[in-house]
């Protein structure tokens, strides 16, 4: 969903865990008996506990989700703006 979605839903995006939908880590990263991961979430709307599921990843997807969580929390660290990395 775009930012112009949740407008339009009256969705914001807020860091307080008893309001909107959120989707956490549950647990442990398990592996399948596929040979593939699993990634424990909870479902909570509002503090209230909507369900439990797990996030399957091949290792292909885990592999690119590692990078990208890597690339971020590099790039977090870094003290220069965007604007003097680009230069």
């Amino acid at each position: 969903m775009t930012m112009t979605q949740r407008a339009r839903r009256g969705v914001t995006l807020t860091a307080n865990p008893s309001k909107g939908v959120r989707i956490e880590r549950d647990g442990s990263l398990e592996m399948t008996g596929a040979g593939r991961f699993a990634l424990p979430l909870s479902v909570t709307e509002n503090g209230a506990e909507l369900g439990v599921g797990r996030l399957i990843l091949t290792y292909e997807s885990a592999a690119e989700l590692h990078a990208e969580l890597g690339r971020l929390l590099v790039e977090s660290q870094d003290p220069t703006t965007p604007d003097e990395r680009s230069e």
